[in-house]
């Protein structure tokens, strides 16, 4: 190199140039460029030695000023940032658009006076994080980008100086993995720092997890009614309150969808009202409709949660296709708890399946436990609307979904809803997913799969005592199996056959009778006088007959059916147990007592030894015979009977089933007769 003569450098850490076109460096990893002459000493003060200014921070500005319903959420969170070592950061983790951000910002900003400096670092990405300490490190110290040469060296000094300084916090927003943050906050033992993320688990060695839930009710209608300013709603829509109720459930209490709603009410001054009923008839639109960009309450014309909800879905489905798949299936059950072994239904291998669940719970997509999952209301309406922007929400796939979720419910319910004791539980675990399915299918889309849900769920309800309803599914099942299969098929007439059993049940014998001579006939006509099918129509008709007091009838079609039961069945055949308990029953309306004890004592015997001594038609068989012994007068052996029934009734369907509540009235009703019989002054 030719040296220039009569050009120095004024001293250490100091450069000197005559004529340069390019960079100079001081030999101390500083770089300047041709014009800089002389560096300050602040250039090169050690990270420890730098002292922050007082109220150093970027936080942004709240979201929304309307910040309700969080108290409890927040007393929390202040909680777990003040208890423990301040390495053991706190994770707010919840499912897109439940307000994690709003939450830590909230939390940040009221303890500004705490914490310095309060840095925000948008943490999606490892680049995002490390530009984010390198701003941190700039601001702590102007010079510091004159001795680092890029954002990974900035990144470094903020640690360092993070390292020797205490009293400041960070705040990791949307963090999308805890390995990002695992090398960034590992080496810290001062300051506090507070995570947001989506992701649910994977958490335990790095941070302590704060589940974020949906608003109490009645904090979402005041974050609806802030909003929109309710009070300058028309004084004549009384009902505003009560509709900002539905649209608030609609909405499943989600921070993000009601703050969007209620931007979008304000902005094209709608009513509640004309919004709640666009929302139902215009669902797609509705998820992704906002305020733009300068409105009231909406600073981000796509934070939307079919948007956010979209982005986390791209990155699931990626991962495991299987899990977009369960997500579209069950958006048609209920919010109620799914028991987790019904998704192994789509798949042939439990493993991927466990995975995809894994997976979809790690996003709080769905809520996993080891037993069951739950999906938010809301995640489960975006899903199942069609949008054809959204390549996970195609009008195809959402078909094929529905058919799909029927198939892997109808496979999913226990056989013999009557008599399977083991069974019920499952019944009743599956009951809500029922409902919300078929409420969701409406009756002309109804399939073969749909049709062989209603009808078992019919025969379950009236076991259950609720008859109205099965009234409801036996008449959808009726017409499904009519219209697919046709009016003389066998599982159209056993259709029609529980149908007449629930309107008898709900009492109302004027339809019934009708449809169980019509059944009966039918029967015998298409599958003859022996077919099982026409033994029970005729069963049916005989028990109608004996409700409305035709006996002789009764008895007829009752000693009928047990012959035909026993010879073409078999003696212990259940359908033959039942015909002869049937007959002892129309014995006792007919008032010969002692040929009803006979037989009921016979049907009982019969019962314990075919069926078990606890079987649900054991107890029945027991109850007629303690019936019917009191009707004869037979009080104590009567009294010992009810009792035992209660006490298994109590046991096998629990204490407020309305069959343990008639157990109960039966022992009572024998209880007062035997002291009615004993006269005023027995003891």
């Amino acid at each position: 190199m030719t040296e220039t003569p009569g050009v120095a450098a004024s001293g250490a850490r100091a450069a000197a140039a005559a004529t340069n076109y390019g960079i100079i460096s001081t030999g101390d990893g500083a770089t300047i460029d041709s014009r800089t002459v002389h560096l300050p000493a602040e250039a090169f003060t050690a990270p420890a030695e730098v002292v922050a200014a007082g109220g150093l921070t970027n936080l942004p500005a709240p979201h929304s000023p309307v910040f309700v319903g969080r108290r409890a959420d927040m007393a929390e969170l202040s909680a777990a940032m003040s208890d423990g070592p301040p390495t053991t950061p706190a994770v707010v983790h919840g499912l897109g658009g439940m307000g994690k951000s709003t939450l830590a910002l909230h939390f940040a900003h009221h303890h500004r006076s705490r914490y310095n400096p309060i840095w925000w670092i948008p943490a999606e990405t490892p680049s995002s994080i490390t530009h984010a300490l390198a701003d941190l490190a700039a601001r702590l110290n102007p010079y510091a980008h004159l001795t680092t040469g890029n954002s990974a060296e900035g990144a470094a000094w903020a640690l360092n100086w993070l390292q020797t300084h205490e009293g400041w916090l960070l705040v990791f927003d949307n963090a999308e993995s805890p390995g990002d943050l695992e090398s960034v906050i590992g080496p810290l033992t001062t300051g506090r720092h507070l995570i947001t993320s989506r992701r649910s688990t994977g958490w335990h060695r790095l941070a302590k997890p704060l589940a974020l839930r949906t608003l109490p009710s009645e904090a979402a209608v005041d974050m609806l009614t802030r909003i929109i300013e309710a009070d300058d709603i028309e004084e004549s829509d009384a009902s505003s309150a009560a509709v900002l109720e539905r649209i608030a459930a609609e909405l499943g209490h989600l921070p993000l969808a009601m703050e969007q709603a209620a931007a979008y009410m304000q902005y094209t001054a709608l009513t509640p009202d004309a919004y709640l009923e666009r929302l139902r008839r215009y669902p797609a639109r509705m998820f992704a409709a906002s305020a733009p960009t300068g409105a009231v309450g909406e600073s981000d014309n796509h934070r939307t949660v079919a948007r956010i909800w979209q982005l986390s879905l791209r990155a699931i489905t990626a991962e495991a296709p299987l899990a977009g798949e369960i997500l579209r299936t069950f958006a048609w059950f209920s919010s109620e708890p799914v028991p987790r072994d019904v998704a192994h239904a789509l798949h042939a291998d439990p493993i991927m399946v466990d995975e995809a669940l894994a997976l979809l719970h790690t996003y709080s997509m769905i809520t996993l436990t080891r037993r069951t999952f739950t999906i938010h209301r809301l995640v489960r309406a975006v899903t199942r609307t069609p949008d054809p922007a959204d390549p996970h929400r195609a009008a195809d796939a959402i078909v094929r979904a529905q058919q799909q979720a029927e198939q892997v419910l109808r496979r999913s319910l226990p056989d013999d809803p009557l008599s399977n004791v083991a069974g019920w539980a499952r019944w009743r675990s599956l009951l809500p997913h029922i409902h919300a399915l078929t409420d969701l299918i409406s009756p002309e889309q109804d399939t073969e799969d749909t049709a062989a849900i209603c009808l078992p769920t019919s025969v379950f309800l009236q076991r259950e005592g609720h008859f109205d309803l099965a009234v409801g599914y036996a008449e959808r099942a009726v017409t499904a199996f009519g219209e697919l299969r046709g009016p003389d098929d066998p599982i159209t007439f056993a259709a029609r056959s529980f149908l007449a059993s629930a309107l008898r049940a709900a009492g109302d014998l004027e339809r019934a009778v009708p449809l169980h001579l019509r059944n009966l006939a039918d029967c015998e006509r298409v599958l003859g006088p022996d077919h099982p099918g026409t033994l029970v129509a005729r069963s049916n008709l005989a028990y109608l007959h004996a409700l409305k007091g035709d006996v002789r009838e009764a008895l007829e079609l009752h000693r009928r059916n047990l012959a035909d039961y026993a010879r073409t069945l078999g003696p212990d055949h259940p359908y033959t147990l039942n015909a002869r308990a049937n007959l002892a029953s129309s014995y006792r309306s007919a008032g010969d007592l002692a040929r009803a004890v006979e037989l009921h004592d016979q049907s009982l015997t019969d019962h314990e030894r075919v069926l078990g001594p606890t079987h649900p038609e054991t107890l029945t068989a027991r109850s007629n015979l303690a019936y019917a012994l009191q009707l004869a007068g037979e009080f104590d052996r009567a009294i010992a009977l009810h009792e035992r029934v209660l006490a298994d009734r109590e046991r096998v369907f629990g204490p407020s089933h309305p069959h343990t509540e008639l157990a109960r009235q039966l022992l009572t009703g024998a209880q007062e007769a035997q002291q009615a019989r004993s006269g005023p002054g027995a003891d």
